[in-house]
């Protein structure tokens, strides 16, 4: 076989592949989607609620109780056994799903119930909307090729699979850019995306679209480093990218700051070198991520009382500032409390966060694993880029981005973090005063995987061309089996779909 035949085979042979795992990535969250009833504790009825009134066409003004609509859809369907264990039931047993009684027997149960969410909060609403238009246009879709009931909710759900396929081809755009020589990147990075537990991609969410926008931007930034010619056209892209990602989740803000101080820096070199491809490029880039965000910006303002909407949130959750002095008294700031900000945050990142019979659903051998590897191998990533020989410049500066936007996001749930008394909050409290959501991490698992992917690379390839490979499909299949045990649980729920 000639040389060039041989590159068309390996090229193509590598694209099944791909499509294969991406494949694999929606099979996994379609099982584990359908697998889970309603409403999971990781407010997935307050951004259900949303959802329903952006499928009316109506942005919320305030944080007000939950829509009469949504009620109508959560007490029939909502599943007491994300909260409850099943010994606080007659019997030891968990009542029969609402929607599979006559509605004679449970109407009792069912005003009762409503009653009691019915007074619930949604401190959600000055979310950003992305997420809940795109959502609400997937329910019509989903309603208009006949689908009712408890299906219609699974629907929604069922949004994350082509999410998730896409996050997964994503990852294998961006390993191709930065090192289109290197088989374990171009594989490694979006087979763990592929493959890693997280669970938030089970359940109706803004998070789910943050590694998908900011995994866009993130492309965009790759392109920048490497271009000394950006033009209109990545000016643009770039700009509707950060607008997106800005759009989708308020915690994305500090993977965005750090983007754009790496566009900021690069445009000023480029600049220095062609004036005129830099100054429209930069120009469209504040044209297409300016307007939408500062609209929004000024919605927010006008109907919660503050740009981001965050204010008024979080006197609504109980929060209170501390005084700057107070900040260093925070446990984060010992060894001890350090860890375990580490070691919760990454394991929540890797595993999600959702309890089932009122305890999270986790492994701690695996939790374990996670932290530890996690730190270990971005720590070797940032000991591989000191060795200015090992990597051109582009993939030194592009991998060095994604090391930047990781810690960005860890810095920044650190600060929140310290800076808040939780007062009667449950998670975070004032008895573990840890902000440790990993889901506010989602939009960085592109580059979180970059780094973690290059670190086995960095480590393992002086030993074997092949072990970078090996090492990463033993993680995968470590944090598929620990998924596995973890939640098997769910799967014989009675109020799941695998049950209508």
């Amino acid at each position: 076989m000639a040389s060039g035949e041989s590159k068309t085979f390996i090229a193509a042979n590598e694209r099944v592949l791909i499509l294969l795992l991406c494949v694999a990535a929606g099979l996994r969250v379609f099982i584990f989607s359908a697998g889970f009833p309603f409403f999971s504790n990781i407010d997935e009825d307050l951004h259900f609620d949303l959802i329903t009134q952006y499928s009316h066409a109506r942005v919320p003004h305030s944080f007000d109780r939950l829509e009469d609509e949504t009620l109508n859809w959560i007490v029939p369907y909502a599943s007491p056994e994300f909260l409850f264990p099943p010994e606080e039931f007659p019997d030891g047993k968990f009542p029969a799903p609402l929607w599979k009684q006559p509605w004679s027997k449970v109407e009792p149960e069912i005003v009762s119930t409503r009653a009691a969410w019915s007074s619930e909060i949604n401190f959600q609403s000055s979310q950003p909307p992305m997420y809940y238009a795109v959502a609400s246009i997937w329910w019509w879709i989903g309603k208009h090729i006949g689908l009712t009931g408890l299906q219609s909710l699974y629907w929604i759900r069922f949004l994350n699979i082509p999410l998730v396929a896409m996050m997964v081809w994503l990852g294998y755009a961006t390993a191709r850019t930065i090192a289109p020589e290197r088989l374990d990147m171009r594989i490694g990075v979006p087979l763990l995306l592929a493959f890693i537990p997280q669970n938030v991609f089970y359940a109706m969410n803004n998070d789910v679209l943050s590694p998908l926008c900011f995994g866009a931007l993130f492309l965009c930034i790759l392109q920048w480093l490497r271009t000394n010619k950006p033009g209109l056209l990545l000016g643009a892209l770039t700009g509707l990218a950060i607008a997106a990602t800005c759009l989708t989740k308020l915690s994305n803000l500090p993977l965005v700051i750090v983007a754009l101080a790496v566009i900021v820096a690069r445009s000023i070199a480029i600049i220095s070198v062609t004036p005129r491809a830099g100054l429209i490029a930069v120009a469209a880039l504040i044209s297409c991520s300016a307007i939408p965000i500062g609209a929004w910006m000024l919605w927010t303002k006008l109907h919660f009382g503050d740009f981001t909407g965050s204010t008024a949130k979080i006197a609504l959750l109980g929060w209170t500032r501390k005084p700057l002095a107070d900040w260093w008294q925070h446990p984060i700031f010992t060894p001890q409390g350090c860890w375990i900000f580490w070691s919760d945050l990454i394991a929540s990142f890797w595993r999600g966060e959702v309890n089932w019979h009122g305890r999270p659903l986790r492994w701690r051998a695996a939790d374990g694993f996670y932290a530890v590897s996690s730190l270990l191998l971005v720590a070797a990533t940032i000991a591989g880029l000191r060795k200015k020989t090992a990597l051109p410049a582009f993939q030194r500066q592009a991998i060095g981005s994604a090391i930047l936007i990781l810690l960005a996001g860890v810095g920044f749930l650190a600060l929140l973090s310290v800076q808040f008394d939780f007062g009667n909050c449950i998670n975070p409290s004032r008895e573990h005063p840890y902000f440790t959501s990993g889901r506010l991490l989602s939009g960085a698992l592109i580059p979180f995987a970059v780094v973690y992917v290059y670190g086995v690379s960095w480590l393992c390839r002086r030993i074997n061309t092949s072990l970078p490979l090996i090492v990463l499909a033993l993680v995968v299949v470590f944090a598929t089996t620990s998924e596995i045990f973890v939640n098997q649980v769910v799967l014989i729920s009675e109020h799941n779909w695998f049950h209508l």
